[in-house]
């Protein structure tokens, strides 16, 4: 079975590589953006079906403005969950637990540069005196393994 997570209303955070130029090498874009909707598992890996040594063979991800309008192909992506854990020590206590008092999503991927679409959109925002616009992240995890 494949897998298949949503990321919804991601913004640019951090750094971005507006241009990386170099000889004879595919440009590329790196990204970083911050994911403020709870992250969907549309479909769950299987173990039992999903052989990982043989996923992401070309393009696995897809952005999409907050219209649905698609902005680029990503093939190599990585998010991760962070947790926000403060200190709690109850009166008599020794021991200090940990509550979870929050958590965000972090997305990251490397985009391979056709066309400016997703930078243009961006930057132009910022000319019109516009927010920056949520973005949408499909990234699908299946197996490219010939039965």
């Amino acid at each position: 079975m494949d897998g298949r997570y949503i990321f919804r209303k991601c913004i640019p955070d951090g750094s971005i590589d507006v241009a990386n130029v170099q000889p004879g090498e595919l440009l590329s874009r790196e990204w970083s953006f911050r994911v403020n909707v709870p992250t969907e598992l549309q479909e769950e890996l299987d173990s039992g079906e999903f052989d990982p040594r043989n996923i992401l063979h070309g393009v696995d991800g897809e952005l999409y403005d907050e219209d649905g309008n698609f902005l680029a192909e990503v093939n190599t992506w990585q998010a991760q969950m962070n947790f926000n854990t403060s200190d709690y020590q109850p009166a008599g206590e020794f021991i200090v637990w940990g509550i979870t008092t929050g958590y965000s999503f972090n997305l990251t991927f490397t985009e391979t540069v056709v066309r400016d679409k997703l930078l243009v959109k961006i930057l132009n925002g910022f000319k019109k005196g516009e927010r920056i616009p949520d973005l949408n992240f499909t990234g699908v995890l299946r197996s490219h393994q010939k039965d």
